[in-house]
């Protein structure tokens, strides 16, 4: 598998590094969004195409937001559908469900938490190595999923038999 980083912190690119490597994946390391795209824009042959892409979101130059929208909806990455079924994996130190919709709505396809943990990256891209990737529009919404319990709109509170039964 082979993975392109664009992470501008020295640290998070050495660890990433560390157990990318260690996983058996081979890398591409950048330090910026602008950096990305070009790698991206440039011969299949110098620069293989990544399976995955590790997108920092706070970086200099361009961040990882501006970047995953050029690659979702400007050629030349639209056209290549190497680069249109890679994930992409945002990466930030914020974990809350509005971040997450956020992300998945800029056109990330995950997102994967600050300082980098071995076993949440090998959990990552097993994950990922086994899904396809379907091209779509930045800002397109994702469906709505209603959570209601199986045993309909009832609430507990409702229920008169033994608890033990609930």
């Amino acid at each position: 598998m082979h993975v392109l980083i664009a992470e501008d912190n020295s640290i998070n690119q050495k660890l990433a590094t560390i157990v990318l490597t260690r996983l058996g994946c081979t890398l591409a390391v950048v330090d910026n969004g602008q950096q990305a795209l070009d790698y991206l824009a440039a011969d299949p042959v110098t620069c293989p195409r990544p399976d995955i892409i590790l997108m920092d979101i706070s970086m200099p130059v361009m961040d990882g937001f501006e970047a995953t929208r050029m690659i979702r909806t400007q050629p030349p990455f639209t056209t290549d559908p190497r680069i249109c079924m890679a994930p992409i994996i945002g990466m930030c130190a914020t974990n809350c469900r509005e971040a997450r919709e956020s992300y998945l709505a800029r056109g990330m396809d995950d997102i994967l938490l600050k300082p980098l943990r071995r076993k949440h990256l090998h959990q990552l891209l097993m994950w990922w190595s086994q899904r396809k990737v379907s091209p779509r529009a930045v800002g397109q919404t994702l469906p709505q999923i209603v959570m209601a319990p199986t045993w309909g709109s009832h609430p507990w509170s409702a229920y008169r038999g033994p608890r033990s039964r609930m």
